[in-house]
């Protein structure tokens, strides 16, 4: 098995970042039936082009900080601990949150999906 580190990036940037853009993705392209997805994708088509290129730029955006958020709160709380394998995975980084970005940060390394930076 490769280093915990990695294994926990990989699994919450495919099974959490990705997972979650790929459903927004499908919620504004009208691909989702549900209620609620319907009546989001029905205010989308009322924007222009460059508004909805806009909430196509934004929503890794979002959900990058709130993974890196998600990831400072891990870190600066001393009664949350995650593990993997028994190992706590906060222990293992000098920094969650900057995990997440640079050339060979677990966004580049292990997202199927779009990066935009801020």
């Amino acid at each position: 098995m490769k280093d915990l580190l990695s294994y926990f990036g990989e699994m919450l940037i495919n099974e959490v970042r990705d997972r979650t853009i790929r459903g927004f993705d499908m919620r504004i392209t009208g691909k989702m039936k549900d209620e609620s997805s319907k009546k989001l994708f029905e205010k989308v088509q009322q924007m222009s082009d460059e508004q909805r290129l806009v909430i196509e730029k934004i929503i890794p955006q979002i959900v990058d900080l709130s993974i890196h958020n998600m990831l400072c709160m891990i870190e600066e709380n001393a009664n949350i601990d995650m593990q993997v394998e028994n190992e706590i995975i906060s222990e293992l980084s000098d920094g969650l949150a900057g995990e997440l970005y640079t050339e060979d940060g677990w966004i580049q390394r292990f997202s199927k999906q779009r990066y935009e930076e801020i």
